[in-house]
């Protein structure tokens, strides 16, 4: 991981916003849904997301689903998995009811 996150940043703050949105200014920031799961190496950083979210005052949604890993709710578009349809099931609520639908 530690090379994944040494591309991303390369020789810039990590705490940069625009590198690490959980640092800036979330003031009218739109609703947000965040996904991950209990495997996710990046699990507390959503969850640090979510709090800074909420106490800018935007509405977001965060759903943890148990043993799922970075990413997994894509599963889905390749097999079945009762997880990832649940999440997708989520995805597509709350866009309808932020969209208008």
């Amino acid at each position: 991981m530690r090379g994944a996150f040494d591309l991303y940043i390369g020789k810039a703050d990590p705490a940069n916003p625009l590198l690490s949105p959980v640092n800036g200014d979330l003031t009218g920031f739109p609703p947000t849904i965040l996904i991950s799961g209990t495997r996710d190496l990046l699990l507390s950083d959503t969850v640090r997301m979510h709090r800074a979210l909420r106490k800018a005052g935007v509405t977001a949604d965060l759903h943890v689903y148990d043993g799922q890993a970075y990413a997994d709710y894509m599963q889905n578009l390749l097999r079945s998995v009762p997880e990832c349809q649940d999440a997708q099931r989520e995805l597509f609520n709350f866009f309808d009811k932020h969209l208008g639908r």
